[in-house]
Formats: C-alpha cells, sequence, structure tokens
C-alpha cells in the first residue's frame, strides 16, 4: 500500500450537499491534513437519472467556503466508463462474473464469513449467506457503486475510506471484488449515523438540509457549522468545544470517533453560532447580516453597526436581525393594550408617556446618550411604585415589542427627534 495517506470524498451529485456529507467531507480532510496526507474529490455521477442540475457546483462551492480545499479533483465517473467496463470484462475472464441480460453480475461466494477491521468499529464480521450475486455493470455501460467506487480508490491509491456506517452491510462484496482482482485493501472507518435529539434518526427533511441554507437562509457563521459538524461523533479528551480548522486538524482522532449515533442538536448549533457572534467585532457583523438587513431599508454602517452591537449579546443567528431590530427602521405596529404595565389603566399609561416625553424633551442633545438617559429616567422610577410604570410604556412605545434590549440603548441609536416622535404616536393612540 501507498504510504502516503490519501482520503478521498466521493459524493453523488443527486442533491446539493448536507451535513452528514460535510462531516465526511471534514473527517477526510482533517485525517488526511494532519498526517501530511492528500485529501481527493470524486464525483460519482453513474446514477444519470437521479442527477440535479448545479449540485456539483453546490459541492465544490461548498467545501471552498469551509476551507476544506482539495489536492487532486474534482475527478468524475463518467469520464472512465471504458475503465469499469474493461475491469468488469476482467472478472468475466477469471471466471468470478457473468453476462445476465446485458448486465454483467459479480458471483458472491455464499458459504463462511467475511471479517475485517474498522478503524472505529474493531472486528467486524458478517455472514456470506446474506449476500447474493450483484450487478457490477449495468446494461447501458454505467457501472454501479459497487464496482466504480472501487475500481477508483485502487486507481486514486486510497488508503484510507472514511464514511458512513449504511456501507457496511455491503462490506462482503468489496472485500469479495477486492480477492477477485488480487488488489489490497485500504483501511476502512464507518462514521456512526446521525440522529434527532430523540435519537431517532433523523428524518429526510432534517438530514438533507443543505448546507448552504444553514449559512444563507438560517444565518448561522461558517466557523460555527464546521465547528459543530466536527463534534457529530467526535469529542477531544478535555472539555474544550470551540475550535478553529487549524485546532481540528492537531486534536481530531479518527480513532475516537463514536461509534453509537451522534445526535444533531439545533440548540446546541444556536450555543455554538452565539459564541462565534460574541467573537466578531459589530464591523464585521455589519458585512455578514446585510442579507439579511437588505429589506430592512437603507442604513448607514455606524447605525448599523450601533443596531448590531446592541443584539450581539442575545443574537444565536443572523437570521434573527430583521424580527429583532426591524423596529429601527419603521414605526412600531402594536396593540395599545402592550403600553400598559401590568394593571395600569389608560389614564396611567397616558400619564407615564407624557412624562416620558417630557424628561426626553429636556435633554440637551449633545447629552443625550445612554447613560445620561439612564440616570434620569432610573431617578424618576423612584417616584413609581414600580419602576416598570415607567420603564414599560417607555420601551414598548419605542419598539411596539414584548422583549427588547432595555429603553436607554434604544433611545441612544434612535435619537432624540425619533423617541419623543414614537412616545406621541403611543400617546395619540390612547386618546
Amino acid at each position: 500500500m501507498n504510504s502516503k495517506i490519501r482520503t478521498r470524498f466521493a459524493p453523488s451529485p443527486t442533491g446539493l450537499l448536507h451535513v452528514g456529507g460535510l462531516r465526511t467531507a471534514l473527517y477526510n480532510y482533517l485525517f488526511a491534513k494532519q498526517n501530511g496526507g492528500q485529501f481527493m474529490l470524486r464525483i460519482e455521477d453513474t446514477d444519470r437519472a437521479r442527477l440535479l442540475e448545479g449540485a456539483e457546483k453546490n459541492i465544490i462551492e461548498t467545501l471552498r467556503i469551509f476551507g476544506l480545499d482539495f489536492d487532486e479533483g474534482p475527478i468524475r465517473q463518467s469520464d472512465h466508463l471504458e475503465k469499469y467496463k474493461e475491469r468488469a470484462e476482467e472478472l468475466i475472464q477469471k471466471g468470478a462474473a457473468y453476462e445476465d441480460g446485458g448486465a454483467i453480475r459479480f458471483k458472491m461466494p455464499k458459504d463462511g464469513v467475511t471479517k475485517f477491521t474498522d478503524i472505529i468499529r474493531g472486528e467486524i464480521q458478517i455472514e456470506n449467506e446474506t449476500q447474493e450475486d450483484f450487478v457490477i455493470l449495468k446494461s447501458d455501460g454505467f457501472p454501479t457503486y459497487n464496482l466504480a467506487h472501487l475500481v477508483d480508490d485502487h486507481d486514486m491509491a486510497i488508503t484510507h475510506v472514511i464514511r458512513g456506517d449504511e456501507f457496511i452491510s455491503s462490506m462482503p462484496k468489496y472485500i469479495a471484488l477486492h480477492k477477485a482482482f488480487g488488489w489490497e485493501l485500504p483501511q476502512y472507518a464507518h462514521l456512526p449515523l446521525l440522529l434527532n435529539k430523540d435519537r431517532a434518526k433523523l428524518s429526510k427533511r432534517e438530514s438533507d438540509k443543505a448546507v448552504k441554507v444553514l449559512l444563507e437562509e438560517d444565518g448561522y457563521l461558517e466557523e460555527a457549522v464546521l465547528n459543530f459538524v466536527a463534534l457529530l461523533g467526535w469529542h477531544p479528551k478535555t472539555d474544550q468545544e470551540i475550535f478553529s480548522l487549524e485546532e481540528l486538524i492537531k486534536e481530531f482522532k479518527l480513532e475516537d470517533v463514536q461509534k453509537a449515533g451522534a445526535i444533531f442538536d439545533i440548540q446546541k448549533l444556536d450555543w455554538m453560532n452565539g459564541e462565534y457572534i460574541r467573537k466578531k467585532t459589530p464591523k464585521e457583523l455589519v458585512e455578514l447580516a446585510a442579507p439579511f438587513l437588505e429589506k430592512e431599508g437603507e442604513g448607514d454602517s455606524s447605525f448599523l453597526e450601533k443596531i448590531i452591537a446592541l443584539e450581539q449579546p442575545r443574537l444565536k443567528k443572523l437570521s434573527e436581525m430583521p424580527e429583532r431590530t426591524d423596529y429601527f427602521f419603521r414605526e412600531p405596529e402594536y396593540d395599545v393594550s402592550l403600553l400598559k404595565w401590568k394593571n395600569m389603566d389608560d389614564n396611567q399609561t397616558k400619564n407615564s408617556l407624557e412624562l416620558s416625553a417630557e424628561l426626553l424633551k429636556a435633554v440637551n442633545d449633545k447629552d443625550f446618550n445612554k447613560e445620561n438617559l439612564e440616570k434620569i429616567f432610573l431617578d424618576r422610577a423612584k417616584k413609581f411604585q414600580d419602576r416598570g410604570e415607567l420603564l414599560w410604556p417607555l420601551r414598548v412605545a419605542l419598539t411596539g415589542k414584548k422583549a427588547s434590549p432595555g429603553p436607554f440603548e434604544i433611545m441612544e441609536i434612535l435619537g432624540k427627534e425619533s423617541s419623543i416622535s414614537r412616545l406621541e404616536a403611543a400617546l395619540d393612540m390612547l386618546k
């Protein structure tokens, strides 16, 4: 076997790259790079009926987004049909395969057991009686997965095959084919199934969710998604959970990948994404959040930076920004009843808002900042039985929301004129 470690990611372009595929690519990449080896991309496009236009482009773009650069490829199986045909005919000549209605089938041994060692799962044995003769070349001249991937792994000098555990049951076929060709086996590592929080297999909707959707529609950061995916089946010996790609190359151990299913916990991804969001500067986040805020109207970058800095401590994903910050871009809409704190009546609420408006009008423009506003309002709130009687109607008038950041930070960003205008609009609702 080639002494230089060579791994491959070999997706079928029948769909966009999903989380399970990204994990397979990442583990292959990490294992190759930490061992000074090479990582290859192979496109397994022999299932012509299920090809999806744009899928190959999506796979390549997604790998590059995450920095998983391949050393060779993409190698497309459809470019090598003659090679698979020659290999299938070689097996016929050896008496290991036969023609069947225009297709070629491999003669599968039915007695004894197939044994092999898996890097993750250890010794595995499967009864050969569960196997049957199988097609290796279809009547249309295209090879099946069983033949094509094995020929390619041999020709590409792949030393380690790291893939999902759904292939374990077919290992007797692959090993029998290797023996028939007289080839040495690569080393195998079969990754655990991805499960939901109830430990059931991910639904097709969950498992087929494209990685680019997580980034472009759900608002997760690249670094968070890659970090999260790395921990879907592998954990370091320490309590560390936040890893850069460079740290993963150093710390990842293929033999430490768990055998049991890995839990895809979206709340864990939300938490991790929040950690990465808080590592960014507001300026960096303005650029990242721009696609999510484009419908919220124009705003200069300093205005957007202030808004993002306000939400940054609580933000889990960038897609939350429009809903959480819409009141900065337009007058809030809300039911008048939301203005009332606890058992306040209309008159008490009106008096509270009038007082807030008076307090704001008395503040000089140069003193209109959150520190000064907070001092003024909290001092006056001491005269109320419950300070919420002053601050709740104020905050709702500014935002129209049950929950939001504090009113002082909001007023500083909105400015004096806009803040007073919103209080007056609230008072008009109470007339």
